[in-house]
């Protein structure tokens, strides 16, 4: 045989809406990160490029420069409304024709300011340190300027400019011209 046995108070307890997303009434304030990663293709002139001419004009932009690799650069940094930030990044980079692959490691400032809507021009210049893998103690300054469209405040498409501080070959200082696009990540 089982008993039912209830223990209750005779005083209702007291319903409470907090309609301040802080109850204390101090602000609270994020820290305004941002997150962004990058891929680009690396471009190299086609070898060929002078022998690819036809007298019907029907060329295309790949009878003048080809993929030659990839690349792909991730970071994270502050940012001021959006249009402004200052970040630290580091990726892979891999230019095949090179046999080149390396670590940058960089900082980098971003301007992003509006050109119509939610549509704005992507500035960002990166300054900092590359490791070249598997070339022994070969690196050098890294510096990397980066120019696009950004639509929506979250992809861009941009051209980009590599330089790394060490000679590789024929160049001195190596580099890279590539092509790309970057996925931003406000919080």
């Amino acid at each position: 045989m089982a008993y039912c046995v209830y223990a209750q108070d005779n005083a209702k307890p007291e319903t409470v809406f907090v309609t301040k997303p802080n109850p204390d009434g101090k602000v609270q304030k994020r820290l305004p990160l941002f997150g962004q990663l990058a891929i680009s293709i690396p471009l190299t002139a086609t070898p060929e490029a002078s022998k690819n001419g036809d007298q019907y004009n029907t060329n295309t932009v790949f009878d003048y420069v080809i993929p030659n690799g990839l690349s792909a650069n991730f970071g994270l940094g502050l940012h001021l409304n959006e249009w402004a930030g200052i970040s630290a990044n580091t990726g892979i980079d891999w230019i095949a024709s090179e046999k080149l692959v390396t670590t940058p490691m960089y900082g980098s400032i971003m301007l992003k300011p509006y050109v119509h809507n939610d549509n704005s021009v992507l500035l960002q210049f990166g300054y900092g340190y590359s490791f070249a893998l598997g070339r022994g103690d070969l690196s050098g300054d890294f510096q990397k300027y980066r120019l696009g469209y950004v639509v929506e405040d979250s992809v861009s498409l941009y051209l980009e400019i590599n330089q790394y501080g060490f000679p590789l070959y024929d160049m001195n200082p190596a580099g890279s011209i590539c092509v790309g696009v970057s996925f931003f990540d406000f919080w």
